[in-house]
């Protein structure tokens, strides 16, 4: 009977990473479950310390759980002997932040180290290298060297080598996050792509929500070992519950300096007993909708716009407005009612509080 692999690539049940520091037991995992699906990326954000590339180090057991179960490509890892864990580990590429690359063997070198002791004739590691710098856009810089590479181009190299395996996963341990915002950019476009063209699924690492925002479909957000929230990219980025989730997001979209500049307006410091200043969050095709014109027309309640901004996040509309509403209190009520109902989230803001 044919046993078709589950859509489940990485399954951490239970883990726990516990370290002693100074007779003191510090839990940097602590008991973690996590469900990674096939041709994910799966966006792992947090602040330095929080534990995220502890937990990511358990999927390829280069750290081994104090205790938990290790699930990875159908097969339980910490189960396994020496021999089978290192042919499972080929199955997961891993790319690091500062490239980790030898700086006395050319770019193709660098790649082929991996297919070395593989039983792989030379002309078809050749081939295997040349395949990979076609598509990680280094075909010409074969025979360059590291110190002749830009900081991007190291990273399309430390790319091309983690594939050289073959592997069905992919990880990024804050592999950006030595890069420019522009460097940046062109190598998560780079993985998207790898994530389309090969299936391959990828985990991210990182303490940049923005990284998260431009590729990932599904998010969880670590802090002090432990994951306080998950879900996909749109419900995380829509209805964020944790404090700290929303800082993520309000950092990465700008709203803290925006909401910073609104209170500064002698309008936000003089508000009337029938002004409301809250932040309007729309998703998807509510953001089609005459909001504001809506507002006034059905409820005779005026819009004066402090902020707008609409950005895309998976093909899907995604907005948020700081605005001052004007109305009689039994309008605005009725203006409220309105919006939640059309799965708009306000969110009211004092001013006095909020500076």
């Amino acid at each position: 009977m044919l046993v078709m692999a589950t859509d489940t690539v990485i399954k951490l049940e239970q883990v726990d990473v516990e370290f002693v520091e100074k007779e003191r037991a510090v839990h940097a995992v602590d008991h973690v479950d996590l469900e990674v699906n096939r041709g994910d990326i799966y966006g792992i954000v947090g602040y330095s310390g929080a534990g995220k590339s502890t937990l990511v180090r358990l999927i390829n057991l280069l750290q081994r759980p104090t205790s938990g179960k290790v699930t990875v490509l159908d097969q339980d890892l910490l189960q396994l002997v020496p021999a089978k864990l290192r042919q499972e580990r080929r199955r997961v590429g891993m790319i690091f932040q500062h490239f980790n690359l030898m700086a006395s063997r050319t770019i193709a070198e660098n790649v082929a180290f991996p297919l070395k002791g593989t039983g792989r004739s030379k002309k078809v590691i050749n081939a295997k290298v040349a395949e990979l710098l076609d598509l990680v856009g280094l075909a010409d810089r074969a025979n360059a060297y590291p110190a002749q590479l830009s900081g991007g181009q190291k990273q399309r190299v430390g790319i091309a080598r983690a594939l050289a395996s073959d592997p069905e996963i992919l990880i990024s341990d804050e592999a950006t996050s030595a890069l420019d915002p522009k460097t940046t950019a062109s190598i998560l476009d780079l993985l998207k792509s790898l994530n389309e063209k090969l299936g391959l699924t990828i985990v991210l690492i990182t303490h940049e929500m923005e990284a998260v925002k431009q590729i990932c479909t599904k998010v969880a957000v670590m802090d002090a070992g432990q994951i306080i929230e998950r879900g996909s990219l749109l419900e995380i980025f829509a209805k964020p519950q944790q404090q700290l989730t929303k800082d993520f997001i309000d950092t990465t979209m700008q709203l803290d300096e925006a909401l910073t500049s609104v209170l500064a307006q002698p309008t936000v410091r003089n508000l009337t007993a029938n002004q409301r200043l809250v932040r309007l969050t729309y998703l998807g095709d509510t953001t089609d909708q005459p909001l504001i014109a809506t507002l006034y027309q059905q409820f005779e309640v005026v819009a004066n716009i402090l902020f707008g901004d609409i950005q895309i996040l998976q093909d899907t509309p995604f907005g948020n407005l700081i605005v001052v509403l004007s109305g009689e209190e039994s309008n605005l009520t009725r203006a409220f009612d309105y919006l939640d109902s059309h799965n708009i989230q306000v969110q009211h803001i004092d001013p006095k509080e909020a500076r």
